[in-house]
């Protein structure tokens, strides 16, 4: 046992190091192997602030440090890595993450502007946008992500772009020519358009990965966004136990207890629970085989109870079986 769980330990340091070589070495066929984000262009002033508070003027050439917060006013920003880049319109706040030690990815949380990304693909998702409405995720493409007060849309020029939908959990993998958008104050999930419009698929909803302002109809935390899933998964659940509005499942009161004529007891009676007779009633006797207290008489003494007589026995089901309906059978 000892030596198979070392095996396996064994087999995933070296499927580790395979796959972070193979994507160093594609960092270096494919963007002339630099390793970090810089800033490649900056027109008018655009200013960083740090994590820790600090603040002062981007200028080019600078490496892109984890949790810069860019607020470009009235100036613009392209940051690149090798043949890689990304450009922070005017007017927009961006902070950005570079993560990742053998394996290198961005993430760019978006809290309004516009991002133009422009990327190569690779087999692994190394570039991702976040705003306070929706994630896209880069599957090798160019595309502009725009966000504003309560809305954000995605616009794909080249590639593939896998959309998630925060309010609604709707999922799209938006291609060249497409897009998508979101306005959840107004209507939950997402909107896509394009010459042929990508499919749209449910999923789960999710809080905004960073903090930024509190939106209508979109979960402000993982534990909100928790609750609101297992609140859908509740009323599946519910809508899929019953059937024909009966709270238990299928309730119908009356089962087949024909005596000369169709003794049923008619409509959907729910008792509450499985409210089947329990059998089939026999002609001789008209008994229905279970709790007979199904206040549909046959027309004579032909109660659930006893004995029909000469005519048809009810089909009780357990309780009163009849819930919206008379339950009465219609006897000769």
């Amino acid at each position: 046992m000892k030596v198979r769980l070392a095996a396996s330990f064994l087999l995933a340091a070296l499927a580790i190091f395979w796959f972070s070589q193979q994507a160093f070495s594609q960092d270096a066929e494919t963007s002339g192997a630099p390793w970090h984000w810089s800033v490649e262009r900056v027109s008018g002033r655009v200013m960083v602030e740090t994590r820790s508070g600090e603040t002062f003027a981007i200028k080019r050439g600078m490496t892109v440090r984890k949790g810069w917060k860019l607020k470009t006013g009235g100036g613009r920003v392209v940051v690149s890595r090798g043949k890689e880049t990304f450009v922070v319109s005017p007017h927009s706040v961006v902070t950005l993450e570079p993560k990742g030690v053998l394996i290198k990815r961005m993430v760019v949380y978006q809290d309004r502007g516009r991002v133009d990304v422009d990327v190569q693909r690779r087999w692994y998702r190394h570039f991702k946008v976040e705003t306070p409405f929706l994630a896209a995720v880069v599957k090798g493409t160019r595309f502009t992500v725009q966000v504003g007060n309560r809305t954000a849309s995605v616009k794909v020029g080249r590639g593939v772009v896998g959309v998630h939908d925060f309010a609604s959990g709707d999922r799209a993998n938006v291609g060249a020519g497409q897009a998508a958008a979101t306005n959840p104050s107004r209507r939950v999930g997402l909107s896509v358009s394009g010459k042929t419009r990508p499919e749209v698929h449910s999923g789960p909803k999710r809080a905004p990965a960073f903090e930024t302002r509190v939106v209508k109809n979109v979960p402000a935390s993982k534990a909100q966004a928790r609750a609101a899933n297992g609140f859908n998964r509740g009323n599946a659940v519910s809508n899929r136990s019953g059937n024909n509005g009966n709270s238990g499942g299928n309730g119908n009161s009356g089962g087949n207890s024909n005596s000369g004529g169709n003794g049923n007891s008619g409509g959907n009676g729910n008792s509450g629970g499985n409210g089947n007779s329990g059998g089939n009633g026999n002609s001789g006797n008209g008994n229905s085989g279970g709790n007979g207290n199904g206040n549909g008489h046959s027309g004579n003494n032909g109660n659930s109870g006893g004995n029909s007589g000469n005519g048809n026995g009810n089909a009780g089901g357990n309780g009163n079986g009849n819930a919206g309906g008379n339950g009465n059978g219609k006897g000769r």
